[in-house]
């Protein structure tokens, strides 16, 4: 996987806000789509973030959200880079206990199967909510390129 394309392309699809707001599901956020800090809950109240603060916590829940997907997707090891990285992303953007709620998107990766594993992703609540985003994360688990 090639952490450097995932962070920037994360950073595109989530965008800086350097104070608090809420997202598409009225969850506080902050940065690049942080919605934890340190374990607490981002509130309305928590204060400015500067940017290079915000890229330290991505890069932090980036790496976390590495683990989850390899930990969702026990053959995460043999799939290409795009797809890794488009399941990182998803891990990144939704969190571990949402994706893990993709049953038959796991079901298919289990046999590498990304025609089925795209079709899962579009056929969600979750591709409705971010737009351009899962586009374009659809498109690259079913082609395996950018």
């Amino acid at each position: 996987m090639k952490f450097a394309r995932l962070e920037e392309r994360v950073c595109r699809d989530e965008g800086f806000r350097p104070n608090p707001y809420l997202d598409t599901v009225e969850v506080a956020t902050i940065g690049y789509g942080t919605t934890r800090i340190l374990g607490e809950a981002v509130s309305l109240n928590t204060p400015v973030m500067s940017e290079s603060i915000a890229r330290q916590i991505l890069r932090q829940d980036l790496f976390m959200a590495c683990l989850d997907a390899q930990d969702l997707f026990i053959r995460f090891d043999e799939m290409d880079s795009v797809r890794q990285e488009v399941l990182v992303n998803m891990a990144y953007n939704m969190g571990k206990s949402r994706l893990a709620g993709f049953k038959l998107m796991l079901a298919a990766a289990k046999t590498l199967d990304y025609i089925g594993m795209a079709a899962q992703m579009r056929d969600s609540k979750w591709f409705e909510q971010v737009g351009q985003r899962g586009l374009r994360l659809y498109y690259a688990m079913q082609s395996g390129t950018w």
